[in-house]
């Protein structure tokens, strides 16, 4: 779910986020309003401040005192491990569910029916355990809307992350002729999770199709702006300023279409305090709500 004396980046990006989002038109606002009283009012994901994400295994989460882990914090983002039960967070807490939209995960109970299926497209190259799946195939809708949202949902969450989103633009690029209307899909299918779910509270983690999630979600989910994990080179660095350039320029496509919260996961190892205040200092400094974790995702903050 990503040294050396760190520089502050640009301001442009800063400034030119900031100019769109105040921009944005009203009848962009109005419409999206008339799309809110359909979602999740019981999660007021704007007063979020301080939040954690934990989707990876570890041994040294046995044992943890969820309760006392959690006694500050706002929201959580859980891998649906039923060794960490949503119950066990204190009230008021978010507790949202981890999906993965467009990759099929074999850990999951239903990897038994999609085993070999057509809809089946390609390992994730840095995930290898995971398969990128055409989302425009019907069963695969079915699978995530009958069987991997209500399970979720069923264990007390109170809504979902949405994964793995931008392998739907990423397969009509790569294959236009081939994965023609992906996108179009994708939009249908986040209608379809909003409509059918209506009170689950809904954030997306992308970058390319976050303007085409953006109506039927609460809040935006954004990895590595200003700290990365380089699969390449396999270590933890800040971002250049074009990455930080082309994210900022994502996340602002995104809130031109709907004014929601953005949540970054940043990148660092475990004791590298000067890239992880830093990325923390530029988030929050464009308006921003970070999370800094390790690669896999598998430690408490």
């Amino acid at each position: 779910m990503s040294w050396k004396k760190l520089r502050r980046g640009p301001t442009a990006p800063r400034l030119f986020l900031a100019l769109v989002v105040a921009l944005a038109p009203a009848s962009i606002g109005l419409a999206c309003q008339g799309l809110r009283g359909k979602m999740s009012s019981g999660a007021d994901l704007a007063r979020v401040q301080r939040w954690w994400i934990l989707i990876g295994a570890s041994p040294l989460l046995e044992g943890v005192d969820w309760r006392e882990a959690a006694r500050d914090t706002q929201l959580v983002i859980l891998g649906g491990d039923p060794q960490i039960p949503p119950g066990v967070f204190p009230r008021g807490t978010v507790r949202l569910g981890y999906l993965s939209v467009g990759e099929a995960d074999p850990r999951r109970p239903y990897w038994g029916e999609v085993r070999g299926a057509p809809f089946l497209v390609e390992p994730d190259p840095y995930w290898t355990e995971n398969v990128r799946v055409d989302v425009r195939d019907p069963r695969w809708q079915q699978i995530l809307l009958d069987q991997a949202i209500p399970h979720l949902l069923d264990q007390g969450f109170d809504g979902l992350m949405l994964d793995t989103i931008d392998t739907v633009p990423y397969l009509e690029s790569k294959d236009a002729v081939r994965f023609a209307g992906s996108r179009q899909a994708l939009r249908d299918l986040l209608r379809t999770i909003r409509d059918r779910f209506p009170s689950a509270a809904l954030v997306a983690n992308g970058t390319t199709a976050l303007a085409d999630a953006a109506p039927f979600v609460d809040g935006f989910v954004v990895e590595g702006v200003f700290a990365t994990y380089d699969f390449g080179r396999r270590l933890y660095r800040a971002t250049t300023a074009p990455e930080r350039d082309w994210k900022l320029a994502r996340i602002a496509d995104a809130l031109a279409v709907a004014r929601r919260p953005v949540f970054t996961i940043e990148y660092a190892d475990v004791g590298d305090l000067a890239l992880t205040r830093w990325a923390e200092s530029e988030a929050t400094q464009h308006g921003f709500k970070p999370y800094v974790g390790v690669r896999d995702l598998n430690t408490l903050p």
